[in-house]
Order: C-alpha cells, then structure tokens, then sequence
C-alpha cells in the first residue's frame, strides 16, 4: 500500500514543466561522470518519477528494516545511497553468519562458492564436536584448522556383571587437525584415570590414534545422508595392566542426515575388537557396534539439547568393555553386549568455544549404570 501511495502522490505532479534534479546537477570541484553517477540535462517526466519513487521506497525499506532486525547496527547518517549499501552489507554479514553457525548446513558449507569461506576462520560449530555425544560425524576439518576437545569431568560406574573394572573418573581428549579439507589426524585418550573399588589407584590412560576421511556430503534432495569413515587404533602406550586392555583396533562408518522439523541425526555403524576372557584365557573378539543421536537446536542455533546412544561400544574408547563371560549369570540375557541410552546439551558460546554435558543410563548388567560427561572444545 505504501508503493501505491507513493505512485499517487508523484502522478498528481504536474508533468509540463521538466525540471532537473538538483541532487544531480554537478556543481564545480565535484566528481565526473567515471565517478558519480550523471543523468541526462533533459530528464523526461516519467523517469524522474521513477526516480523519486526509487528514493521514497528507499527511505520505507531502511525505516522498516530498523524496526525489524534490531541486531542490523544503527545506521549511520548520509545520502540515501549509502545508507541502502550499509544496510545491505549489514544484512549480508547477519545473513553469512546464521548460514555457517548452523550444524544443518556443514555439507553447503563445502560448496565451490563457500568453501573459502569456511577456510578462513575457525568454526567450532562446523563440524562441530565429536566428544559431546556418542557417535562421530561424518564431517572434518578445514585443512590446516585444529579442535582441542576435553572432558575435566568423565565418570564411569560399575557394573554387576561382565567387566573386570569398576567405577572409574577420567579427563577424556581429543585432538583433531585437518590434514587436508576431507582429511583428519585425531589423538584420543582417556587421560589421568582414578579406578575405584579395591583397586584404588591413579593411572594414565593408553593413547588411541585415529583418522577420519569425509566422503560424501549429504544431498537432501534424494535423502542421501553425508558419509564418513573413521578407523583408530587403541595403543598401549602410557597405559598399565590397569587401565590397558592390549591393542584394539576399530573401524565405523560415520552418517549424518537431517531430518524434519529440524532434527540432525547422526550415527555410525562399525566394528570394534574387544577384549574377552572365559575361563582364565583371554581372547580378542570382533563386535558389530552401533552408536546414534537424534539433536535439534532450542532457542536459538547456539544451544541444541540431544538424546543418543550406543551397542557394544562408543565410537571412540571412552568405557571399558573388557568382558569376562564367566562372571555373566546364564540367565543374563545381555551375554555381555552394552546398551546405553541417554540426553545431554551443547552450547556454542562463540565460534570458537563449546561446552556440553551429558547423562546416560545403562540398560542391562553389563554395561555401567551411569555414564556421566562435562567438557568443552575450542577451535583454531
């Protein structure tokens, strides 16, 4: 209604007399034409009434745009011309931001036309955390970026059946470097471990070295979810007959795919080798493992709440699963396999920080009661 109020009012003029605006004429000492824009002496009427309606919606859409995204910074007095590119520039930079800050759009980010974008600064909701939940994402790191990944806070339970270790505080970390754009080198330990029960012992942790290759990104439109694959080897170095449980490799298929209402599920399907001992032998089994998350952002894009889970194993040695099928009772129905269920939080406090928590439950025996994580992970 107000471009047709606008149009009224400049139809009503009087179109017999041409006149040439003054904001166009040049006055001495001012720039030529290659710098400033110069109209014709003669304008004929219509064109000036485009003109002048161009400056009238002008001045509408800058009011309305100060009403409507208070978080565009006020501006700055001048020509009309160069308050519209202020604002536009302003809107653009708002724009930018909200697209790489979402965790839904890590496969767009990828893009010809964005990836140089995503290079150049550090991002740490893109790909975002891989130790504030149990599965890892399909995605990696900008080459030459780098995540420090730290738990201070890691408990783990005991159990009643099926593991030789009891309850168990442990400072979890992760260093992760992009090797190139598809391409990431992890480090992953358990840290300094306190062991309860009997034991009552400080150790250290053995070493896990990882990597991770994104393959696909994910293509909504056929329902195509982003593919990694993730393969890491648990160590014995700096650990002891405490907290080690000899070299254990494993692999997992890592899948991303966004769901309605804004839902980001995230899972990876693998295999882990364990530890296993019946009577008095010990013996390294193959196991399928399955972990998941289901997460959507709350408030805003900067705090998502998420619910998630595992079988058999985490994606990365975060518990023990060492079994001793001898302490399993006959009328266990686990045999020994972990089942994990539970929900937990991610605050993105800037681009460069993140802090979660979470709590999960077992639901069997043999997998540890409760599995408690605080931490937080900073970008560079």
């Amino acid at each position: 209604m107000a471009g047709l109020a606008i149009s009224a009012s400049l139809a009503a003029e009087p179109a017999s007399q041409p006149k040439k605006s003054a904001a166009l004429q040049q006055k001495p000492g001012e720039p030529d034409v290659h710098t400033r824009a110069k109209s014709p002496p003669n304008l004929d009427e219509p064109y000036r009434k485009l003109m002048n309606y161009g400056r009238e919606l002008g001045k509408l859409i800058l009011a309305e745009a100060q009403q409507r995204h208070p978080t565009v910074p006020r501006l700055t007095p001048g020509p009309l011309d160069a308050r519209l590119h202020q604002y536009s520039s302003a809107m653009s930079e708002t724009d930018k931001q909200f697209f790489f800050k979402g965790r839904y759009d890590r496969s767009r980010a990828r893009l010809p036309e964005n990836i140089e974008q995503w290079r150049e600064s550090p991002d740490i909701a893109n790909p975002g955390p891989d130790l504030a939940n149990w599965p890892n994402s399909a995605f990696t790191l900008p080459q030459g970026r780098a995540y420090i990944e730290f738990e201070p806070l890691s408990y783990s339970a005991g159990t009643r059946a099926a593991t030789p270790q009891p309850a168990q505080y442990a400072m979890d970390f992760l260093l992760r470097y992009g090797l190139t754009d598809d391409i990431e080198l992890r480090v992953f330990g358990n840290g300094p471990t306190r062991t309860l029960g009997s034991t009552q012992s400080w150790n250290f942790s053995p070493l896990a070295f990882d990597t991770k290759i994104h393959v696909l990104d994910e293509h909504q439109e056929i329902y195509l979810p982003a593919l990694g694959i993730e393969a890491y080897i648990q160590t014995e170095w700096l650990g002891n007959t405490t907290t080690s449980s000899g070299t254990q490799p494993s692999i997992n298929f890592n899948f991303d795919q966004s769901l309605p209402w804004e839902i980001d599920f995230e899972y990876n399907l693998g295999a882990v080798r364990i530890l296993e001992s019946m009577d008095g032998k010990n013996t390294n089994v193959w196991e399928f493992s399955f972990q998941w998350s289901l997460q959507r952002d709350f408030f805003d894009k900067d705090f998502a709440l998420f619910l998630h889970g595992y079988l058999n194993a985490p994606s990365l040695p975060r518990v023990p699963t060492a079994v001793n099928r001898a302490q399993i009772p006959a009328t266990n129905s686990s045999n020994g396999d972990q089942s994990v269920v539970g929900a937990g939080f991610l605050w993105t406090v800037n681009s460069r920080v993140a802090i979660w928590g979470q709590s999960s439950f077992g639901t069997n025996t043999a997998t540890p009661s409760l599995l408690s994580n605080l931490g937080f992970a900073v970008a560079f």
